[in-house]
């Protein structure tokens, strides 16, 4: 990433709420200050830097791409996206703020933990670190890593191969539970951790939950490559048990969720509820459809609409159909409690027995229900092997994990037969997104930016 004509700043300014520490998110103060800037303020910015990104326009392209969100009638300003008929532009003000923003700022955080041994500071920037790479490394394939967040030692960062990054990604990981965190030097997180309140048990839990994820992602390319690391956290059951999110959000506009802030608050009236979901959730009588859409204002309580069919309802607005239930101190989650046990599910299905994949899918189904309140209300869906791990998994990101969906969906083809054609589709027949354009400010300022790739072509895992 080529970050010479960018600003560094805290692009989650004033987003906290009134309970965290004095001088949060003080923009006034530098992240290149050693005597202002210490590991405790600009870790809690940092993890606010991914969730704003994963958590606003990530969601939002994902709810779009994975058929659970449709552009409202009326309107017209996610059009482009219905229509996959993005530029490099798209995103790329995303791209910056990821680079120089959250991963520059975990980096800050690292080197000056590592500078005294205060590592359970350098372990939680690092796995906030790779995760937010693996991400990208999701819908770019290529992408800055090696050579990255070096500032002016490096302003032509090559890009690494996805296997690469990957690669590097699992060495992040190791690096950051390699440490002694009872080392006399180490200072505990305490609230400056605003995903886990400096418990590295959790943590630890957290990293061998990525792991899986990123281990998983290799079943198409060379299954047999991490077989005996998957059994061993299988053995090991040391997942997640709990969301793991950012939730210090507030009420008032400067501090909402990110996806509320945009789309439903400052752009309000063009996201509403896609038919593909919501046909699925009635014809299953599935109560989640109450806890991931608002009713209509007007008209059919749960209206809904195709991808691409905004243009075939003159006069209608917002107001006449359902839209998703997220208010402005909705949470950002990086991973779900449900998610985890569906990765767990998938696992077993592919590497254990079936008899265990069934127990942690219909976990995770409960799961899911219960994140809705919904306990009393859960159904026992059929099990069906992976179909039906990743068609419950679609369900349940709904509002929370949109983009995994859409990565599953390519890695997979499931959920089968459900995604509807848009209308609008610019792309040739049935053909979908699999990436994202690199970045345009990427292709102004640094050379080595690989030549454009077709959004239809898959990256590395999906082929």
């Amino acid at each position: 990433m080529n970050i010479k004509n960018y600003i560094l700043i805290f692009i989650i300014a004033g987003v906290l709420g009134s309970g965290c520490k004095k001088g949060f998110f003080d923009i006034n103060v530098s992240p290149n200050n050693p005597q202002e800037a210490t590991p405790a303020l600009v870790l809690p910015s940092a993890i606010a830097g991914s969730a704003f990104v994963f958590g606003g326009y990530y969601q939002a392209v994902g709810g779009y791409w994975t058929q659970q969100y449709t552009q409202a009638p009326g309107a017209s300003q996610w059009a482009s996206w219905e229509s996959y008929n993005l530029t490099e532009d798209d995103f790329d003000r995303q791209f910056i703020s990821l680079y120089a923003g959250a991963l520059y700022d975990y980096k800050y955080v690292k080197d000056k933990a590592s500078a005294t041994a205060n590592w359970k500071f350098y372990a939680i920037a690092g796995l906030m670190q790779a995760y937010t790479f693996q991400v990208l490394a999701d819908v770019y394939d290529k992408i800055p890593f090696s050579d990255a967040l070096n500032g002016e030692g490096n302003l032509q960062p090559k890009y690494d191969d996805g296997p690469a990054v990957y690669e590097g990604i699992l060495a992040l990981i190791d690096d950051a539970l390699s440490k002694d965190f009872a080392a006399s030097t180490v200072k505990d997180p305490g609230a400056t951790d605003v995903i886990f309140g400096g418990n590295m048990t959790k943590w630890r839990q957290f990293a061998n939950t990525l792991k899986l994820k990123i281990y998983l992602r290799y079943v198409n390319t060379d299954p047999n490559k991490y077989s005996s690391q998957i059994k061993a956290l299988l053995q090991e059951d040391n997942f997640l048990e709990e969301d793991a999110a950012f939730t210090s959000f507030k009420e008032q506009e400067s501090g909402a969720n990110p996806f509320y802030n945009t789309f439903v608050s400052r752009l309000a009236g063009n996201v509403i509820a896609n038919t593909t979901l919501m046909s699925w959730l009635t014809e299953h009588d599935d109560a989640r459809r109450g806890g991931i859409y608002k009713p209509s204002e007007t008209g059919n309580t749960w209206a809904s609409l195709n991808t691409g069919d905004f243009q075939t309802t003159p006069g209608a607005t917002i107001k006449n159909y359902a839209t998703p239930d997220i208010n402005n101190t909705y949470p950002v989650y990086f991973f779900t409690e449900e998610e985890v046990l569906f990765l767990v599910a998938e696992a077993e299905a592919r590497y254990g027995t079936a008899a265990k994949a069934k127990t942690a899918f219909d976990a995770g189904v409960k799961a899911s229900f219960k994140s809705f309140d919904l306990e009393g209300e859960a159904i026992t869906y059929p099990y069906n092997g992976i179909q039906s791990i990743i068609e419950q998994k679609w369900v349940a990101s709904a509002n929370k994990r949109s983009l995994e969906a859409f990565f599953d969906y390519n890695r997979t083809g499931y959920p089968a037969n459900t995604f509807t054609r848009s209308k609008t589709s610019v792309l040739n027949g049935d053909d979908r997104p699999k990436r994202f354009f690199f970045a345009s400010s990427e292709r102004k300022s640094n050379k080595n930016t690989p030549p454009r790739v077709n959004l239809t072509v898959p990256v590395w895992w999906a082929k």
